[in-house]
């Protein structure tokens, strides 16, 4: 047949191939505009599932990021000590690579996003899988915007203590206490002796939430986190002491007696920003 039959009219052979094309052309936009919809919409959802992700929603505890820190002052004390007991101190999903970690004390003067505070922790090389960087083992800040940002965004251990800072010339001494207990006692004096300092990043931590229905984990993560825009300002090299006081809430001096290999007073700034899911458990 050389002719086709449609709502008893007959068209040719041309007229049907136009009448498909225009067809075509239609599903074409109806398809491209239901894509444009579809995505407007999703973006609609995602603003309104996370828009208020901080709580409260009404009154948020820490602001959205970045952070840029400037002017920061920090003391790192880097040790020899056992890798078994350092293992016994990471989270199980995280293997010690080096017997060299980090004691640091930390006090910042300019944050652009959170109230000033104060900061000392524990860093301990480790690996996880095939990516090789170190995990903050403790940490203890002096602000609960501080704590709760570093516990919720990055899965940082972040506990409250009471740390001191205080520079005199060449000279620092510092400290963190925490229910009753001095779990690290730090002196500094600048030297200018040489050492081969570790590179203690990026920073690898496991974010868990407990679940609310059962014992057990709601979530369960492993981070990288790195910093950006980072800024030297000074850096000098020095001699140092370190002492811990035995605590069974913050088990630092079970490390033992280390060696200190090396210390560093350091004035500079940087980034924190958002960081990278690299496992779900």
């Amino acid at each position: 047949m050389s002719n086709y039959s449609i709502f008893n009219k007959k068209l040719s052979k041309t007229d049907l191939l136009t009448l498909m094309n225009i067809h075509y052309q239609c599903f074409y936009f109806w398809h491209a505009s239901c894509n444009i919809l579809s995505k407007q919409k999703k973006e609609r959802m995602t603003m309104k599932k996370y828009e208020y992700s901080i709580l409260p929603e009404y009154a948020p505890l820490y602001p959205k990021l970045p952070y840029r820190y400037e002017e920061y002052e920090k003391v790192s004390v880097y040790c020899r000590g056992d890798k078994e007991k350092m293992q016994r101190l990471l989270p199980k999903e995280f293997t010690v690579t080096d017997d060299v970690f980090e004691v640091f004390l930390l006090r910042n003067n300019k944050i652009e996003g959170l109230d000033n505070y104060n900061e000392g922790g524990l860093i301990i090389p480790c690996s996880y899988k095939d990516i090789n960087g170190a995990c903050m083992s403790f940490e203890y800040v002096d602000t609960d915007d501080a704590l709760c940002a570093g516990r919720e965004i990055w899965g940082y251990p972040k506990k409250i203590g009471e740390i001191e800072f205080n520079v005199d010339g060449g000279k620092v001494s510092g400290s963190v206490s925490r229910k009753g207990k001095k779990i690290i006692d730090v002196t500094f004096e600048e030297t200018g002796e040489a050492f081969e300092q570790p590179n203690l990043f990026p920073r690898l931590q496991v974010k868990r939430f407990p679940h609310v229905e059962h014992e057990g984990t709601h979530l369960n993560t492993i981070l990288k986190n790195e910093f950006y825009d980072a800024v030297t300002k000074k850096q000098v090299t020095g001699k140092a002491t370190l002492n811990w006081e035995e605590s069974l809430d913050d088990p630092l001096a079970s490390l033992g007696d280390v060696e200190v290999v090396g210390a560093i007073y350091f004035v500079g700034g940087y980034t924190l920003s958002y960081g990278k899911v690299i496992d779900e458990l």
